[in-house]
């Protein structure tokens, strides 16, 4: 089974620090069923200076880049109405038919389509900054909002955690980029809950295209689990032919 996903980014006060690559892990880890994530639908919307902050990003992750010149002395461009208009018709054509919407913006404009999204039956998503998170008209039209701030480069949670857990992936033989994919992933579940382990090794693939266990001192998720509770991260039961674990640290 695949999550169909269409994401449409305002390019207007987005900072570009912001890391486009880290908001799609990010997505990815937040899907919280077995399915796989699939982005059908990449458009970023903006004027020729804001494009120009993020058109690398933008070029090798394959989003279509469309530019939209301001019309009014005020400086104000079409981005939320096109990517508006884009969404709606993606609603309407079907082809592809998508599961989940998002938006990366601040601008409240774009509650309207949410809001009409979610109507029809579509799950919602919005990535804004952490001082309009909160703001009623976002919270009010969305499903989950995710924090820009948490998608800049170099940004760092857990500090020590990370640290820990990666030092025990790269004892492993992991690299340091899968490291870095699997903490994530790992720090994802939700603590003292029980997951099917099936959900694990979903989740690694979506996040990982060309992962393997190939030439690791663990050739196996179970042998992986095992480390990770070795080391008090993880605990896991065996309840008839299903495997379960949960995040303990």
């Amino acid at each position: 089974m695949r999550t169909s996903i269409a994401i449409y980014f305002d390019l207007e006060n987005i900072d570009k620090k912001f890391n486009l690559k880290k908001l799609l892990e990010a997505i990815t880890l937040n899907i919280e069923d077995d399915t796989t994530p699939v982005f059908a639908i990449k458009l970023a919307c903006g004027d020729t200076n804001n494009i120009s902050k993020f058109r690398e990003q933008l070029k090798n992750l394959n989003f279509e880049i469309r530019e939209t010149p301001h019309v009014t002395v005020k400086k104000k461009n079409r981005a939320d109405l096109i990517l508006t208009v884009e969404a709606f018709e993606s609603l309407y054509q079907k082809s592809p038919d998508i599961d989940l919407y998002v938006f990366i913006t601040s601008d409240t404009d774009f509650t309207v389509i949410m809001d009409k999204l979610r109507k029809y039956g579509k799950n919602v998503w919005l990535v804004t900054n952490e001082a309009e998170k909160d703001k009623e008209l976002f919270t009010s039209s969305s499903d989950k909002i995710l924090v820009i701030e948490n998608c800049f480069v170099g940004s760092e949670n857990s500090k020590n955690e990370i640290t820990q857990i990666e030092r025990i992936l790269t004892e492993l033989g992991f690299s340091a980029t899968d490291s870095s994919s699997i903490k994530e992933l790992i720090e994802s579940f939700e603590k003292d809950k029980w997951f099917d382990g099936g959900l694990f090794g979903t989740k690694l693939r979506s996040l990982i295209k060309d992962f393997s266990y190939k030439g690791k001192k663990v050739n196996s998720q179970n042998k992986l689990f095992d480390e990770l509770k070795k080391n008090g991260i993880m605990e896991t039961k065996k309840e008839g032919k299903v495997d379960s674990f949960k995040i303990v640290k």
